[in-house]
């Protein structure tokens, strides 16, 4: 595939990474690697699937604690997720990446996609984990689960 395009936002190469149904992954990273107390914080997720779109889930995230972390099957708990908003869709099409509004659809059978979402959190001190719900509106294809794991203070 094609070198990243420098305005794209896809999170492409990430150390904190998740292999979900279906042949999906998701792919996370914070704008600001190390976000200094009381300050704000981007926090990207690409969801990819190899064989198309796949935009039938809402993202969440949330500043968890590493030593209680949310258990994977607790949607409703925690009352602080933040929702995450799809700012990118990304396609294979005509030997390159292009967005995916620039695309010819339907597609012709298996398109790979990246759909990038971004939410902000705001960092207390101390350490932290980050926690990313995820709410699936076709559970045949994703299930809702939490995710956590992702030490970032």
């Amino acid at each position: 595939m094609s070198k990243k395009n420098k305005t794209w936002k896809a999170v492409k190469k990430s150390d904190v990474h998740w292999q979900l149904d279906g042949e999906s992954v998701l792919r996370a990273e914070l704008e600001a690697s190390r976000p200094k107390a009381g300050e704000k914080a981007v926090v990207r997720l690409t969801h990819s699937n190899v064989y198309g779109p796949l935009t039938a889930a809402d993202f969440y995230v949330r500043i968890g604690d590493p030593l209680h972390p949310t258990g994977q099957g607790d949607l409703d708990s925690a009352t602080d997720w933040v929702k995450a908003s799809l700012v990118e869709e990304l396609v294979w099409g005509n030997e390159r990446e292009m967005l995916r509004s620039q695309a010819q659809e339907p597609f012709d059978g298996e398109t790979p996609w990246w759909g990038t979402y971004e939410a902000t959190l705001s960092f207390p001190s101390g350490k932290h984990s980050i926690e990313v719900k995820i709410v699936s509106r076709v559970p045949d294809l994703l299930s809702s689960m939490v995710l956590s794991g992702w030490e970032s203070l």
